[in-house]
């Protein structure tokens, strides 16, 4: 379960980012892709086998290193560090744990956010096997969609 859920995860990654959009640094032979969304995004499977609590009020940072390999890319574990701040300097630190999958490693962390907060997220990544660590930073807004889940009950 857990495998299908994170494949699931990385597709839903790729897919989700608006064209031209990818979030992603490279240094050297590594590349660094990052995303964060609110943990209410994820399908119940993929929220379960990440042990992530869905909520409209959390969002979820996913890291995912890469080296490039001439035209192949290995997954590389990842070691994160980082906080995020809002506009009004209000800090958080982040922590990250490692999530496996056969062959693919991800980082991820959960931190709280408001209705239209705007968090900068300052991260810094040693990639097993590079010699330095690589600074990402970048800012989203979050929004929380009010919407209410269609009723199961018949008339």
């Amino acid at each position: 379960m857990m495998r299908l859920a994170s494949k699931v995860l990385l597709l839903w990654l790729m897919v989700s980012l608006p064209a031209g959009a990818e979030q992603s640094v490279r240094d050297d032979d590594i590349v660094i892709h990052y995303s964060a969304m609110t943990t209410a995004d994820l399908t119940p499977d993929i929220a379960k086998a990440l042990d992530v609590t869905r909520s409209r009020k959390r969002a979820l940072v996913v890291i995912h290193a890469q080296h490039l390999d001439g035209a192949n890319r290995v997954s590389k574990l990842a070691d994160v560090q980082g906080r995020t701040r809002n506009l009004v300097s209000q800090r958080r630190e982040l922590r990250f744990r490692a999530v496996k999958d056969g062959g693919t490693d991800y980082a991820i962390a959960v931190v709280p956010v408001a209705n239209l907060e705007t968090l900068i997220f300052d991260l810094e990544v040693r990639v097993e096997g590079h010699t330095r660590a690589v600074p990402i930073q970048f800012r989203q807004q979050f929004y929380h969609e009010e919407t209410t889940l269609p009723s199961t009950r018949h008339s």
